[in-house]
Formats: C-alpha cells, structure tokens, sequence
C-alpha cells in the first residue's frame, strides 16, 4: 500500500513540472513574439511556410473565385448591349478588378457606374394627311333615245245596215327600239275620245294582254293571253278583232304575215265557233 501510494505522488510530480515548463516556455514565446517574428521574417521562412501551405488555400480561394466570377454571367446577357456593335461576341472580355471603374457610394444620378444607360427617344411619327384623289368623272351610261312614229292603227266602224269593216286612223306613237309593239298596245288600249265621237270602236276582248312580240322572215309572232280567244260578238267579232291585229301590223314595210299565240302556244281555233288561226294570216286571209 505504501509502494502504491509512493508511486502516485511520484507522478503527480512529474505532471506538475511539464505543466510548470510548458507554462514558462509559453510566458518566454509571449513575451520575445515582436523579435521571434522580426528575425522569422529576415530569414525568409515565412515566405516558404507562406508559399508552402498557404498555396493550397490560394488555389482553392482562386477556384472559389472562379465559380463567383461565373454567376455574373447571367446577369451580363441581361444588360444593355456592347456600344460598339462592330466587335464580334467573341472578342468582348470582362474587364479585370484593376480595370472595373471605382465605385461610389454617393448618389447613383451622379456614379457612371451606375447610371442605367437610356435608349434615344424616338419621335412619334408624323401623319400626313393625303388629299383624296380626284376621281374620275364616271362616264354617264347613255339613256336609249325615244322617237316618235306615225303608226297606223284599224278600229271598227259599223254602218247602218249593220255592216263592219275596220277603219284607218293615224296615230302618234312613241317607242326605244320596237315600235311594232308599241304600236300594239296603242291598238290595245282603244280609240281616243275624238275616235269613239267620229262612230270608231275597237272589238279587242276587253282583258286582253300582248305578251311577247317577234318578227322572223317577214312573220310577226304575237304572243296574247287567255282573254284574246274569247268574244262576245261570236264570230264576227272574232273575225273583226283578227283584222285589227293583221292589218295594224302588216302596215310595217318588213312584215307580211301574223301568227297567232295563245299563252305562248300554237293553238288552231279562236273560240267556240272556231275561226281558224293554225298557220300564219295576212290579208288575203279575210276575203
């Protein structure tokens, strides 16, 4: 027990003393650290320590920069372009930290650095007013002119025996192109008043309507409606009507002969009494 215990304070001796020198040499190191460092740096070590361990660190800080000086990038596309434009994307080159201009802190209108470049306002263009063109005058459609014809039309005279014949009488007819059928509906339309005074009647059928008129090789083809088969007269009615027709229109030099049309149809009788129309008449046909 007693070697035990002589053994323990041997050592708790031997701790106490290295603590005691590791102390002083401390103290000492303290105490002479301006010399110890002048007389490192006149000797150069710690250049070699520098470059030795300190190279590390510099290549590891120089490939953080590298990747710092990288993230820029993104915001360079998103800045105002290079004012040269003739240089080519290749050549452009970020400027170094000796050559990037000095930053103020002062009022960002007065710091080149950062005064936000301005585009050139353009001026709203002007309008310009155009006078409308002249036109031209539209030539004017030229209106068909209208003339006037002497016609001679056939009403009906009876005489006291009771006889009837038609009668010649002169009128005025105005007409474009066609004054045959102006004519007709001037025949149509019945005696004037001075006419029906001097004993003159027309034994047209009273609804009696032309339709269509044409003229082909010295025939007149004379399209009437329902109405001009029907006469009241009975037969010499029918017959006097006929003249009428016939000879108001083969007054006209080209025309020789009539056919008679029904509602566009080629019929062969008139009426109930049957006076026959099937093939063209002319005056001869009425004896």
């Amino acid at each position: 027990m007693a070697r035990n215990r002589g053994k323990r304070k041997g050592g708790s001796i031997g701790i106490l003393f290295w603590v005691a020198f590791i102390l002083l040499i401390v103290v000492v190191f303290l105490y002479n650290k301006p010399a110890i460092e002048r007389t490192l740096e006149n000797t150069g070590l710690v250049d070699v320590l520098r470059e030795r361990f300190g190279g590390r660190r510099a290549a590891e800080r120089s490939e953080d920069h590298a990747d710092e000086d990288r993230a820029p990038d993104i915001a360079i596309e998103l800045e105002p372009a290079d004012p040269e434009p003739t240089a080519p994307p290749a050549e452009r080159r970020r400027p170094s930290q000796e050559e990037a201009p000095p930053r103020s802190d002062g009022d960002p209108a007065t710091d080149p650095a950062r005064e936000p470049l301005r585009e050139p306002q353009q001026q709203p263009p002007q309008e310009r007013r155009e006078e409308p063109a002249a036109q031209p005058a539209e030539p004017q459609a030229e209106q068909p002119s209208t003339r006037t014809r002497e016609s001679k039309l056939y009403f009906i005279r009876v005489t006291d025996d009771g006889r009837i014949f038609p009668e010649q009488v002169m009128r005025s007819v105005t007409f474009t192109n066609n004054p045959m059928t102006q004519t007709l509906h001037a025949l149509i339309a019945g005696p004037t008043i001075d006419e029906l005074n001097a004993g003159l009647l027309t034994l047209l059928p009273e609804d009696t309507r032309l339709i269509s008129a044409a003229v082909r090789d010295g025939t007149a083809y004379l399209n009437f409606n329902e109405a001009f088969r029907f006469n009241p007269m009975g037969v010499e009615g029918l017959v006097a009507q006929l003249q009428q027709v016939v000879f108001s229109v083969t007054e006209f030099t080209t025309i020789t002969r009539v056919q008679i049309l029904i509602e566009g149809r080629q019929v062969t009788y008139l009426g109930g009494d049957g006076v026959y129309i099937g093939s063209p008449l002319d005056r001869s046909s009425f004896g």
